[in-house]
């Protein structure tokens, strides 16, 4: 989190207090607004003393009451934000109280708002009954209190889950996941529908069964009591009306900006970005499916540093191949050309030279084999200390694949002499290489421990490639390839370089000579 001013700590410290407060003050306003129209009977002279009493008393205590509870339970958020305000460190276990506390406040808040108009709900009504004062005149504060508590609470529900989304949450859950915070309560679609129906539709037809009834109190002339009915059915209409619009109002935004950010979101991932994220604000089912599609591009971009990396190791086209699962990679034998390259003399290099140098030597030179290779559709295997181990023609079956291992061979020779010319400028070491190439049936599978798995070829043409890499030392040359590769190749191919037949050849590993073509 960054560090904010004493100013941002005030407001977020406060913002939840304050829209309780408001939430009272409109309900209160509600029912006064309510009481004026309808011409509800006032209190009875006598007891007019004893309210005043209670006003005093209980006034004060049901406003600082709240505040109390309110900050009482606040503690944790108030000491996370202070401690973030003067750069002080914030542990693991406070950030999780706050963030608990945070989650359930709205409930806290609206029991705490009932439980207080309650209380008013049932000390007014017993001082009047103390007074003496008739049944209608001890009704009237429980139902206003009532009413007043009702409306509160179906205010505070949506004005707190409204400040909650767009001020604190985004604060205290930058990455979201406020579904995985333990012991908080959930907010969710339904209840929300549910209290958005309660609000718009119960409470206003409890007000108006319970203020119409007062206007036939004390009135004995029908026509001033339909008179009285019509203002106050008239008056409770459109107050109800503005109080169900603003609600929807808040309800709608609610639900309607996270399903936005979630739309917007997945549109940028259909067009191939990832790297947005949705803005999680609540713990309820759409909070969960914005975490899931955070999960997701997560698991996107994840997948998509792996297909780069492969990229780097093999040819766009076989990495997209292989990664589509549409080749089989659980074994099968396929005809392939095996293409083995060793460095000479490598070790004593590594003896007499730095370290770094050697690295930095072997790096270039891997870059510049593996891009030959690629060009021909070749796939790297591995690199085994200072020796490369390519296939053609697998995964991705390719007709030509000898004469794409041909061209590698000639294009590695031709890239090694550009190599060594740029190292004898900077007063390195040159570096020299034996290339083996053979085609033949070989089994292709992913081979290895359930932990780790590499694609890998088995079989006598493996065998034999690399043997013809060893023999390249015998035979004073830096290429070689086998009869069945010469084959495939045309006469074109063929006369672009000198190749010079070597028959009965022996081969560490085969009974019968064989014969090769070296390339001088």
């Amino acid at each position: 989190m960054t560090r904010m001013t004493r100013r941002d700590a005030f407001r977020l410290k406060n913002r939840m207090l304050f829209a309780n407060i408001i939430s009272n003050a409109i309900g209160v306003g509600v029912v006064l607004f309510l009481i004026r129209h309808a011409g509800l009977p006032s209190v009875l002279p006598e007891a007019h003393r004893v309210m005043q009493v209670i006003h005093m008393i209980f006034l004060p205590f049901a406003f600082l009451l709240p505040i109390i509870l309110v900050i009482g339970y606040e503690r944790p958020i108030r000491s996370h934000l202070n401690r973030e305000w003067t750069g002080q460190d914030i542990s693991a276990e406070g950030l999780s109280q706050a963030r608990r506390r945070l989650l359930n406040e709205p409930f806290v808040l609206i029991a705490v708002d009932f439980g207080i108009w309650l209380i008013a709900g049932i000390v007014y009504p017993a001082a009047l009954w103390t007074c003496g004062a008739p049944h209608a005149f001890i009704m009237q504060p429980f139902f206003m209190n009532l009413f007043t508590g009702l409306i509160t609470t179906a205010v505070a529900f949506f004005l707190l889950e409204h400040v909650l989304q767009r001020k604190l949450v985004p604060h205290f859950f930058p990455q979201g996941g406020l579904y995985m915070t333990p012991k908080t309560l959930r907010i969710r679609i339904s209840t929300r529908i549910a209290a958005l129906i309660f609000a718009a539709n119960l409470v206003p037809f409890l007000a108006v069964l319970s203020i119409t009834a007062g206007t036939f109190q004390d009135r004995t002339d029908p026509a001033q009591v339909l008179e009285q009915l019509r203002s106050t059915l008239f008056v409770n209409a459109i107050l109800f009306m503005w109080v169900g619009v603003w609600l929807a109002f808040l309800v709608s935004g609610n639900l309607r900006r996270p399903l936005e950010d979630m739309i917007r979101v997945l549109q940028q991932v259909r067009n191939g970005r990832f790297d947005n994220k949705v803005r999680v604000t609540s713990n309820d089912e759409i909070g969960y499916t914005g975490d899931s599609i955070n999960a997701m591009t997560d698991g996107l971009i994840e997948r998509d540093l792996i297909k780069d990396t492969f990229g780097k190791y093999v040819a766009k086209e076989v990495r997209d191949e292989v990664l589509s699962g549409r080749t089989p990679l659980d074994g099968e034998k396929k005809e392939v050309t095996v293409l083995f390259s060793d460095l000479r003399n490598f070790t004593p290099m590594t003896e007499q030279n730095d370290p770094k140098l050697v690295v930095k030597m072997m790096n270039a030179y891997f870059k510049e084999m593996a891009e030959a290779i690629q060009e021909q559709k070749g796939l790297v295997l591995q690199f085994i200390g200072d020796e490369i181990y390519a296939v053609f023609g697998a995964p991705i079956s390719r007709q030509d694949h000898p004469v794409r291992a041909f061209r590698a061979g000639l294009e590695m020779r031709r890239r090694l002499t550009g190599l060594n010319r740029q190292f004898e400028e900077k007063g390195w070491p040159g570096l020299r290489h034996g290339i083996g190439i053979h085609t033949g049936v070989a089994l292709a599978a992913n081979i290895g421990s359930p932990d780790r798995l590499s694609y890998l070829l088995v079989g006598d043409t493996v065998n034999l490639a690399a043997r013809l890499q060893s023999l390249t030392k015998e035979v004073g040359t830096d290429m070689i390839l086998s009869a069945t590769t010469h084959a495939h190749l045309s006469p074109a191919e063929r006369n672009a370089v000198h190749l010079k037949p070597l028959k009965n050849v022996s081969v560490k590993g085969k009974r019968n000579p064989v014969e090769v073509f070296a390339v001088l």
